[in-house]
C-alpha cells in the first residue's frame, strides 16, 4: 500500500520544481537520529490513527487466530512455494535447450 501511495504522489507532483530534492530531504529528516523525524510522525499521526482503530485491529487479529492461520502453516506454504520455484527454474533451461535443439534440427 505505501508503494501505491508513493507512486501516485510521484506521478501527480513530480512536475514541481525541486520535487526530488524535497523528497530526499524528507527521507533524511525521517531517517536521521538527531531530527527524530520518524518519532514525530509516529507520535503525531500514526499513533492516534492506530489507537482510534485499535478495536478493529484486535477484532481482525482474533478472526485470524480463529481461522488457525499460524506462522508454522505459513512457513510450510512458503517452503512448498520455494521448492516449486526451484523446480520450475531447473525445468526452464532444459526446455530452452530442447527448443533450441528442435530449431537447429529443423533448419539443417
Amino acid at each position: 500500500m505505501p508503494m501505491i501511495v508513493q507512486r501516485f504522489v510521484d506521478w501527480t507532483v513530480s512536475w514541481l520544481l525541486m520535487y526530488g530534492e524535497a523528497k530526499l530531504l524528507l527521507v533524511i529528516y525521517l531517517w536521521h537520529p538527531s531530527t527524530r523525524g520518524a518519532g514525530h510522525v509516529y507520535d503525531g499521526f500514526l499513533h492516534p490513527l492506530v489507537a482510534w482503530h485499535e478495536a478493529d485491529i484486535d477484532r481482525g487479529l482474533l478472526e485470524l487466530r480463529a481461522r488457525d492461520v499460524t506462522a508454522s502453516q505459513l512457513k510450510a506454504v512458503a517452503a512448498i512455494g520455494q521448492v516449486w520455484l526451484v523446480e520450475a527454474a531447473r525445468c526452464v533451461p532444459s526446455q530452452l535447450q530442447a527448443t533450441r535443439s528442435g530449431r537447429e534440427g529443423a533448419t539443417h
